[in-house]
């Protein structure tokens, strides 16, 4: 008797080699510049593009939470803040598990040239984080139940554990990215599949999720930048 083991595709393959290479190339850059930088007091501002690719929607400081709507719930403007609230972000008692306390930003960039690429999607929280890397963990955690409506689990396959990528000398900072795809069915149509990939960072002041389906390399090198970028000293 035969058994078939299933083969891997190749550009999983690929991918997560390529980005074991990118992150050896971050850590050798990282290991040239040994001062650390402080990384409490920070707040997110996502930037209005990312890798070249403008946002396509911005939330400053506002999607963990719940609106109150004081008493007129049929307001337009109520409805329309607890629909962005609560129809892209994380609950209260989620968010809380990560960071407590925490106040939540996050845009989604959209390649204006490229109708195959989704968007890049960027989450973040904010405030006192005292173990980055327990609140890393927690965030993985917290995307692995679903609590997170922009991050839907159901119909991806992971290839592999999440792989850390050095971020460079920030203290307490860590970056680690997952490979992955998401697949499509559709009745009386085969089965497609599309790459999906996500990574997620923690320091002393932010954590944060960004996924899209570019190749890992890339997500990864838009997610560095972010961090570079997104993160403003609070005053």
């Amino acid at each position: 008797m035969t058994t078939t083991v299933p083969r891997r595709p190749a550009l999983l393959l690929a991918g997560t080699a390529a980005l074991a290479v990118f992150a050896g190339c971050l850590h050798t850059a990282a290991s040239e510049r040994a001062e650390r930088v402080d990384t409490r007091g920070y707040r997110l501002v996502p930037p209005r593009s990312v890798g070249g690719m403008p946002w396509s929607t911005g939330l400053l400081e506002q999607y963990v939470g719940v609106v109150d709507c004081a008493g007129t719930p049929s307001d337009a403007d109520c409805y329309q803040g607890q629909t962005e609230v609560l129809g892209i972000g994380i609950s209260p008692s989620d968010a809380n598990r990560i960071v407590p306390g925490a106040v939540g930003s996050g845009a989604n960039y959209h390649p204006p040239a490229d109708e195959y690429v989704r968007y890049v999607a960027f989450r973040g929280l904010q405030g006192r984080v005292s173990d980055p890397e327990k609140a890393l963990r927690r965030m993985i955690d917290s995307l692995h139940r679903g609590e997170q409506m922009p991050f839907p689990p159901a119909s991806l396959r992971w290839d592999g554990p999440y792989r850390t990528v050095p971020l460079g000398p920030y203290d307490g900072a860590v970056m680690k990215c997952r490979q992955g795809e998401e697949v499509h069915v559709q009745a009386g149509r085969p089965e497609r599949r599309t790459p999906n990939n996500r990574c997620v960072w923690a320091d002393r002041s932010t954590v944060a999720v960004t996924e899209a389906d570019l190749p890992v390399r890339k997500l990864a090198e838009l997610t560095a930048e972010l961090y570079r970028t997104a993160r403003v000293k609070a005053k």
